[in-house]
């Protein structure tokens, strides 16, 4: 057995302080191709899957890498398990996609562009309220309102809402920080809470119907029977979490990049054509989702180790995107790079048959955004240096305080 050649495991949460630990990424990519990690802050040990062919060999089997016991390196409660077993997230074929096809019509090209103008409109909203100030919060001002405002658009949650919603999908996603929750397992009761409070939001639209996803959901039917409060309920959070923490995470770590690389902001304001590939290099450089976990169903052996049954597999999508045998200077962020290539190559969307069914969304989100902030604001700066949040499942910041001016002022 190959074993992590650190002190601590790699996901031990200290090594995310700053972000991502690409350096020790790195090192153990180019020794290894998967290693055993010991941990004591998650019941037991690790396998860690470092390279591009082993993390698609396991995404793609879920007969044998399987997602039931969710995503994170942390076990579920059972209690909280069994409840967040009716998710896509935790759900392999054939049951997935019985799931994934209530979702997949929301997120077409056809169904994408018809809301563009609704869109627009947010976007428009969102930097009229802080153009003239000069200043602003950008992960609170900005990041985080618009993937929230689209999810409560298409969801028809009452703009009221948000000040519950925003802070428990917060203490859900970010329970390791002490700034969110005070601890994991007040994370998993907050989990708990937001699909009760989606199972009630579920009981009160069945008597007052409205045209949106909503409604399409509810009157949908899976094996001749449409989902209880409760199964909505789990499906509701994991579509405002899916749908909001990609586009926080990477919109504020693109101004960021933008702001330390002015050549390439630069060549961004000299062509706007080169939006969509900046999106698609900033998804690469900086994924925000680090990892994702499979559960191995039986002995079985990968890269050359023997995975026993119940092992935790652990997909380090982050080593996908920074590996030089898939991207040439991949330490380097470049905007020039070619779109195409890089969305073949990078894994920040996953792989398989959990591919995220929001990723076009994600990304009309963030190239609108960004123009957006082009075409009307100047002179960005950071006013102090941005604070990471504390996880090592995603990579992003709770605060980055920003300053500009009106352009062309």
């Amino acid at each position: 057995m190959t074993t992590c050649p650190f002190s601590s495991s790699l996901l031990h949460l200290d090594n995310f302080n700053h972000g991502t630990p690409r350096e020790a990424i790195a090192e153990l990519r180019a020794g290894h191709r998967i290693v055993w990690q010991a941990d004591e802050f998650a019941a037991g040990g690790h396998w860690l899957v470092l390279h591009k062919p082993d993390i698609d060999a396991v995404l793609r089997d879920p007969a044998t890498f399987s997602s039931s016991q969710g995503p994170l390196l942390e076990d579920f409660p059972p209690e909280l398990l069994a409840l967040q077993r009716q998710a896509m997230t935790f759900l392999d074929p054939p049951e997935h996609r019985s799931r994934r096809a209530l979702v997949d019509y929301a997120f077409r090209p056809g169904v994408l562009e018809a809301r563009r103008e609704m869109m627009q409109a947010k976007v428009t909203a969102i930097i009229d309220a802080i153009i003239d100030r000069g200043e602003c919060e950008f992960v609170s001002d900005v990041a985080m309102h618009l993937p929230v405002h689209v999810m409560f658009t298409l969801l028809g949650v009452p703009e009221q809402d948000y000040a519950y919603l925003v802070p428990t999908i917060n203490t859900v996603t970010l329970a390791n920080d002490p700034d969110y929750a005070g601890s994991r397992d007040e994370g998993w009761e907050a989990s708990a809470q937001m699909v009760g409070w989606a199972a009630g939001f579920a009981s009160k639209r069945r008597r007052q119907p409205a045209e949106d996803m909503t409604n399409e959901l509810l009157n949908a039917e899976i094996d001749g029977r449409r989902l209880s409060d409760e199964e909505y309920g789990v499906i509701f959070q994991g579509l405002m979490i899916g749908g909001t923490e990609t586009t926080r995470n990477t919109l504020s770590w693109l101004l960021y990049e933008l702001i330390r690389h002015p050549r390439q902001l630069e060549l961004l304001r000299a062509d706007p054509d080169l939006v969509p590939a900046a999106v698609e290099e900033i998804l690469r450089y900086r994924n925000t989702v680090v990892y994702t976990r499979r559960t191995a169903m039986c002995d079985v052996e990968l890269a050359g180790e023997q995975i026993k049954r119940g092992d935790k597999v652990v997909c380090l999508l982050a080593s996908v995107n920074r590996d030089p045998a898939l991207f040439d200077n991949p330490d380097s962020f470049d905007i020039t790079r070619d779109p195409a290539q890089t969305r073949r190559q990078m894994r920040t969307f996953g792989f398989g048959v959990h591919v995220c069914p929001g990723q076009h969304q994600a990304r009309m989100n963030l190239e609108m955004m960004t123009r957006e902030i082009l075409t009307r604001m100047d002179h960005l700066r950071l006013l102090a240096e941005p604070t990471h949040f504390r996880s090592n499942f995603m990579d992003g910041f709770k605060r980055m305080p920003l300053a500009f001016t009106r352009r062309g002022d």
